[in-house]
């Protein structure tokens, strides 16, 4: 059983990052719970905590700035699992291109999702942002 909870969770993953990297801001607004809570460390190591009407215009905001520009995420998974709540949980470093070169910043990503109506929400994010890519 939970060998196929898995399995359908990477499932998800990868129908979630076709999203990000689609810059639709609606269809990667729709993987997300009402009760979502995103914790992101600012550049100035201030916290900031939101929810889903704000990461909803984050998205937005973010999809707007390199309209035009070609961007592109990469992932690199370091732990898909599912835990006691049978939520999935995926850890992973993400990079970024944009006018088809490599940017110098890469974030560390925290996400869980579990299931609503049958469908993978996420429900908590945390993210790190502080590293320089160097590959």
């Amino acid at each position: 059983m939970e060998h196929s909870i898995l399995s359908d969770f990477k499932g998800f993953l990868s129908e979630y990052r076709k999203s990000w990297n689609s810059c639709d801001n609606e269809r990667m607004s729709r993987h997300s719970s009402k009760e979502l809570k995103v914790r992101w460390p600012g550049k100035d190591a201030k916290i900031n905590d939101w929810g889903y009407d704000n990461s909803a215009i984050g998205w937005k905001q973010a999809f707007n700035m390199y309209k035009g520009r070609n961007p592109k995420w990469f992932f690199e998974d370091i732990l898909t699992v599912i835990n006691q709540q049978k939520e999935g949980v995926a850890v992973f470093w993400v990079t970024f291109e944009v006018d088809g070169n490599l940017t110098n910043n890469k974030m560390l990503f925290v996400e869980t999702f579990r299931k609503e109506n049958d469908e993978w929400k996420k429900i908590r994010e945390y993210v790190e942002n502080s590293f320089a890519n160097e590959s």
